[in-house]
């Protein structure tokens, strides 16, 4: 093999720039694990706001769910939630046939996926 001085150069510039771009990179991974863990976060904020707001049906509740299934980023989740939440509501009503209060709160709970379901999709 033969060496020369501009070999050398040559290296040693790789080198030098490999060295210089290692804390670069690293902020770079810390600034991404940040994003991730804000995204995260964010997304629990999500499904608890949705989980409260399916558990007391109210005007309220139609406008988180209909805040957040708008999204096309999670619209399929969230619709496929509502549905999983109506079908169990409507097992539960057809199965009770004696308590009449009961049976109208699961009414009013079924009435009400159905409009958050029906919001979601017109959006």
């Amino acid at each position: 093999m033969i060496y020369c001085a501009s070999n050398k150069r040559v290296i040693s510039l790789v080198l030098l720039s490999a060295i210089l771009t290692l804390p670069v990179q690293a902020a770079g991974k810390e600034q991404a694990a940040a994003k991730e863990q804000a995204e995260e976060y964010a997304i629990g904020v999500m499904v608890k706001s949705l989980d409260a707001a399916i558990a007391l049906p109210s005007e309220a509740s139609l406008n988180t769910i209909s805040h957040y299934g708008t999204d096309s980023r999670y619209y399929v989740m969230i619709r496929g939630w509502l549905v999983q939440e109506l079908q169990g509501v409507e097992s539960q009503l057809s199965a009770y046939h004696q308590d009449d209060e009961l049976k109208t709160r699961l009414q009013h709970k079924v009435d009400f996926l159905k409009q958050a379901i029906r919001r979601i999709d017109l959006e």
